[in-house]
């Protein structure tokens, strides 16, 4: 009986005795510590599983909240890349257009900053020289009334040479410089038969002059823009109505002021096929050599 403990169970019907053998006692002891153990350890990893779970719910809400604003920042990106796309687009649109006008054809795999530099020099030559040489209508072109050459005079009906063209413009209406220059003369020439007349004297031995007139806007000495108002219409002088004399001289060489009236930007390089009288390479050289003093800094400004 050492080995054995004996367990007595009493009720109404009577006592029960049970004998347990102490290797038995030994095995439930060992049961219930392990159970315990058990518990214990499976609380323990429920608590740090649960505090795990909280925090990876929390690092999941942050990594949501950062996806959100990645999000958001990636379509704002995509619409600011969109609207540059269009700016670009629309840049090289006008790019092309002044391709198109200074008669530019860059290869397809060049790209914009390549063309804008090439066409930079181009432009801004052309820029100046339609700045400083006669070119466009000085009133708003409605046609011609009298042509350059050989004609009858229409009032003293004799063959003479002219040396201008008679542009058909409103009486009072606005005469504006064609190109930047000095007055050489404004007031009534009575001898020419130009009534009210005006001189401009523009650079590189160009002139313009304009008969007519109702009045002179400018006096002698004066400096002009082009487009600057110059002077108005009028019926002064030898004329049988309104309209504007005008001519262009080289040299003192008269030329015919309509290849100049129709010369601009988008024209550029016809001037040099109809108009032979001027020597237009070494014009062309030696404004391209003036353009590139200019645009270069002073030795002064360098040190500055």
């Amino acid at each position: 009986m050492r080995n054995k403990i004996l367990i007595t169970v009493t009720d109404i019907y009577g006592s029960k005795h049970f004998t347990i053998s102490k290797i038995i006692k030994k095995l439930l002891l060992y049961s219930i510590i392990f159970v315990t153990l058990l518990l214990i350890f499976s609380g323990t990893a429920i608590y740090y599983l649960s505090k795990k779970v909280d925090i990876l719910q929390k690092e999941t809400l942050l990594l949501e909240n950062k996806k959100d604003s990645l999000q958001s920042k990636n379509r704002e990106l995509y619409e600011k890349i969109q609207a540059k796309s269009q700016e670009l687009s629309s840049v090289n649109e006008k790019i092309q257009s002044i391709e198109e006008l200074l008669g530019i054809k860059p290869a397809k795999e060049v790209n914009l900053i390549t063309r804008v530099e090439a066409i930079h020099p181009d432009a801004a030559l052309k820029s100046l020289m339609l700045q400083l040489i006669p070119n466009g209508s000085p009133v708003p072109y409605n046609g011609i009334t009298g042509k350059y050459g050989n004609r009858i005079h229409p009032i003293l009906k004799k063959k003479e040479f002219h040396q201008g063209i008679d542009l058909r413009a409103p009486l009072k209406t606005p005469v504006r410089a064609p190109a930047d220059g000095i007055v050489e003369f404004a007031g009534p020439h009575k001898r020419s038969g130009f009534g009210v007349l005006l001189i401009l004297d523009h650079a590189y031995g160009f002139k313009t002059l304009y008969g007519h007139l109702y009045k002179c806007k400018v006096k002698t000495g004066d400096f002009v823009k082009k487009g600057d108002i110059i002077a108005y219409t009028g019926n002064s002088g030898l004329s049988n109505g309104p309209h504007l004399h005008y001519e262009i001289r080289y040299l003192q060489i008269s030329l015919n002021p309509l290849k100049f009236i129709k010369w601009d930007l988008k024209n550029f390089d016809t001037i040099f096929r109809k108009e032979k009288a001027v020597k237009w390479d070494s014009l062309v050289n030696q404004i391209r050599r003036h353009h590139l003093q200019t645009a270069q800094p002073s030795s002064l400004t360098a040190q500055k």
